[in-house]
């Protein structure tokens, strides 16, 4: 709380929670496929629209029925709309001789998108291949059991929630189950502070206090995200820019100094100084984690920027209220990125662990040049690269978390798999629908497949398409930091793609479009079909 003014609060995202819908005997599922154009006023099929339509219908499993409707415009007179209707019977006529079980409407409606009016849309609805599917099996039999360097199976989980810090308590953040929590909920409600400091010779701006504004906002929707609207961050912006006696270049903290572990003396001058500057004015008592905002014109921290750990610090904020030990200001990696990888995305990495989400990359491989091994989730996890065009979280850890509740995953084993069909629904969609398709391969391993889109709000534009599946692997027998979830690509995973990042400009390569497909220890894993708004994932005993 701040004393002399209200704070700028952020404007949250406010959407209605939808439960999870119980896979019932008549649940259905529904995909959209288009017909390729007519040629000009034709209204008969061409050879290659049956093809195509024949194909689209065979991929769906459990067809019930399709509805065909022709698209006009907006305005489109009788002659307009007779063909519409015209082209719709045709399609449907041509779907019920591929598949005379099913039931077929026809209808036509108008449309405001130029790219479709003239053409058929087929809406197909099947049984949901949820049901009754012979291959699922109780979720607690694909929670692995952690059994890395930082903890064994069976070993207690402590409860530190509400404790100031737990350094040499806290084991590290749980890589697989049971979760490890720190002093932080991952469920409820953690207040944060976003204090504004300058010097005499660096000043804020408005700009840069807009600028910082915003990046709390998207920190904020992020976990609001992930979480499923399971956790809030309830977020405060000090109402001023707080001066720092002297010049800025009494606080430059460059790699070393801004050390997580080992001394890091210059590092602790800075958190006093900042916090001298704004304790007279602001009540930290309630505030979890602080960010400091720096104005952006000089490079004051010339790496990524300071932050602590309630478990892992050396630095902390003493303020008259309490000591905090959870903070981070961005630096130059975020700053001067040119928005490719902005500061938002270093507080959601650095508040992950915090909280208890573990490290992504290979930090045992850190000089390793194969970007399979050194980062073997790359740009596709935010917890492994937050530079990364997609900023997201994976299914994996929002299940591990209590974000994905058990009826959004489906489970499954190497044993009771033998030629299925899952439905999998985009992760980043707060829906309820299952976003997860986990299938235990040992007690230490298993595979993971989950549907992604490109999210226009959270992730970079970028040249690669991000719409369609991924597949990794988990391995429990590796703890934080050590990659203990890696890729699958259904090309060559040697070959990277370009990407560019602010560090770099290359990424594993993937993604799986309609029809890719993997082998893993002795299943493959299909792309069988790409919807609208979900996916279709065959898995079957290789052959």
């Amino acid at each position: 709380m701040f004393k002399k003014a209200l704070a700028v609060g952020l404007t949250a995202l406010v959407l209605v929670g939808m439960s999870v819908p119980g896979h019932s005997a008549n649940e259905v599922s529904n995909h959209q496929f288009t017909l390729a154009g007519f040629a000009s006023t034709a209204t008969k099929l061409s050879t290659k629209q049956r093809t195509e339509l024949s194909a689209a219908a065979k991929r769906i499993p459990k067809l019930q029925s399709a509805l065909c409707t022709g698209i006009t415009s907006t305005n489109a007179g009788s002659s307009e709309k007779a063909r519409a209707v015209t082209r719709a019977k045709a399609t449907c006529a041509a779907l019920k001789q591929t598949m005379p079980t099913i039931t077929v409407s026809h209808s036509s409606k108008p449309s405001t998108a130029a790219s479709y009016r003239g053409k058929v849309i087929v809406s197909f609805q099947s049984e949901s291949v949820l049901v009754a599917n012979p291959a699922l099996v109780s979720p607690s039999q694909c929670k692995l059991q952690e059994n890395s360097r930082v903890r064994k199976p069976g070993e207690p989980v402590k409860d530190f929630t509400g404790l100031a810090e737990i350094r040499g308590q806290y084991r590290g953040n749980a890589t697989a189950f049971p979760f490890n929590p720190t002093v932080l909920p991952v469920r409820g409600t953690i207040d944060v502070a976003m204090i504004f400091v300058e010097w005499d010779d660096l000043q804020g701006t408005v700009q840069d206090y807009t600028y910082y504004q915003n990046q709390l906002k998207m920190f904020k929707d992020l976990y609001w995200m992930v979480s499923e609207n399971k956790l809030n961050m309830q977020t405060q912006l000090s109402p001023k820019w707080f001066r720092i006696p002297g010049s800025y270049k009494q606080h430059t903290l460059t790699f070393e100094e801004e050390a997580q572990r080992g001394e890091a003396p210059r590092k602790q001058v800075f958190y006093d100084a900042a916090i001298a500057a704004s304790d007279p004015e602001t009540n930290f008592k309630d505030f979890e984690i602080v960010f400091f905002a720096i104005p952006r014109a000089k490079s004051v921290f010339f790496h990524g920027g300071p932050h602590e750990f309630n478990f892992d610090h050396n630095g902390y904020l003493n303020t008259k209220e309490r000591k905090i030990y959870d903070t981070a200001a961005a630096g130059d990696w975020f700053l001067k990125s040119d928005n490719i990888e902005p500061p938002w995305v270093y507080y959601v990495h650095e508040v992950g662990h915090m909280i208890g989400i573990p490290h992504q990359a290979n930090e045992d491989a850190r000089q390793e040049p194969r970007l399979w091994i050194q980062n073997p989730i790359n740009g596709y996890e935010i917890m492994a690269n937050q530079g990364g065009a997609t900023r997201t979280m994976s299914s994996w850890l929002r299940w591990l978390a209590g974000w994905l509740d058990d009826e959004q995953v489906a489970c499954a084993t190497k044993d009771s798999i033998t030629d299925n069909y899952f439905e999998l629904h985009p992760i980043n969609r707060v829906k309820g629908e299952v976003e997860s398709l986990v299938i235990r391969l040992s007690e230490s391993k298993a595979v993971v497949v989950e549907s992604r889109r490109f999210d226009e709000y959270f992730d970079r534009k970028t040249e690669n398409s991000k719409d369609g599946l991924i597949v990794y692997t988990v391995d429990a027998t590796k703890g934080s930091a050590q990659g203990n979830q890696a890729l699958l690509s259904p090309r060559d995973i040697t070959r990277y793609i370009s990407e560019r990042t602010w560090r770099g400009g290359s990424e594993l390569d993937a993604f799986f479009f309609q029809g890719d497909k993997v082998t893993i220890d002795g299943l493959t894993i299909e792309a069988h079909l790409i919807g609208q708004s979900s996916d279709i994932v065959r898995v079957y005993k290789a052959r």
